[in-house]
């Protein structure tokens, strides 16, 4: 039985928190995420970004840039 709790992601879509950035991931319920949203400082604004699960093969597993978030109070996923 596999004891991993974490795997590798990597992100794609809108610069510069993406372009390709590999971070590990937590599993969720003994799966993948199946949406992450990462946050950055971007001009002196907070930018929160979502990402969703793409098509699963091996690690890195793929995630795909979906939308930027405008609720100031949103909490991010994963930290920058």
């Amino acid at each position: 039985m596999n004891e991993k709790t974490t795997y590798r992601a990597i992100f794609y879509g809108a610069n510069p928190i993406a372009a390709g950035t590999e971070r590990d991931l937590a599993f969720v319920d003994g799966g993948y995420q199946q949406t992450v949203t990462l946050q950055v400082e971007e001009d002196g604004a907070t930018v929160r970004r979502v990402f969703q699960l793409g098509h699963v093969t091996e690690e890195p597993i793929a995630y795909q840039y979906v939308e930027d978030l405008q609720d100031p109070a949103a909490e991010p996923d994963v930290p920058n």
